[in-house]
């Protein structure tokens, strides 16, 4: 199977996709980037399931300082032998995304999409409760249409849906720095 890149400098160019990756299509990945394009159109990005690398490698090429997170090793070497035909500088980080959460660091944008069977609203209360998302930054879950992901405190919630995919928002409140007279 093989992918092209929409926008950015690698724009047109062809993605590589290892067996084991079940990327997101073009329309969603057109949505959510015509959306970051309006709300966040530049800083750092990190794909919690890199697979085939088609948002996060979309999201390099947009300018985004990114990070992919995997833990398939083929998919991994089909990440990196991208990123290296594509010219894109990422960093590539092997393993599970929910063990690494604690050292990822904070993300102005965090993108989720596990290609497996996996309890997604409590991966994105966990995701939620965690301090991946930067202050005033975003977390994008992409999941089936017929589920709905939980509310949180602490973040708006936005729900897009595109056929049978649908993509969950949630913006960060920006946390004011207050000033308290004593």
């Amino acid at each position: 199977m093989s992918l092209r890149i929409l926008g950015g400098s690698a724009k047109g160019r062809s993605l590589k996709v290892p067996d084991s990756a079940r990327p997101s299509g073009a329309r969603v990945r057109k949505s959510l980037f015509d959306l970051l394009a309006a709300r966040a159109p530049t800083g750092t990005f990190v794909d919690l399931h890199g697979g085939s690398g088609a948002i996060g490698l979309e999201a390099a090429s947009r300018g985004y300082a990114v990070t992919l997170i995997e833990q398939d090793t083929r998919a991994v070497a089909a990440l990196e032998a991208n990123a290296r035909a594509l010219n894109l500088r990422v960093r590539i980080v092997r393993g599970e995304s929910q063990k690494l959460l604690a050292r990822l660091g904070r993300f102005d944008i965090v993108f989720s999409d596990p290609p497996y069977q996996a309890d997604l609203p409590a991966l994105t209360t966990q995701l939620l409760g965690s301090d991946v998302v930067a202050a005033g930054g975003l977390l994008i879950c992409q999941h089936p249409d017929r589920l709905s992901l939980p509310e949180h405190p602490g973040y708006s919630r936005e729900v897009r849906e595109y056929g049978s995919n649908s993509l969950t928002l949630y913006q960060r409140e920006a946390q004011a720095d207050t000033v308290e007279n004593a």
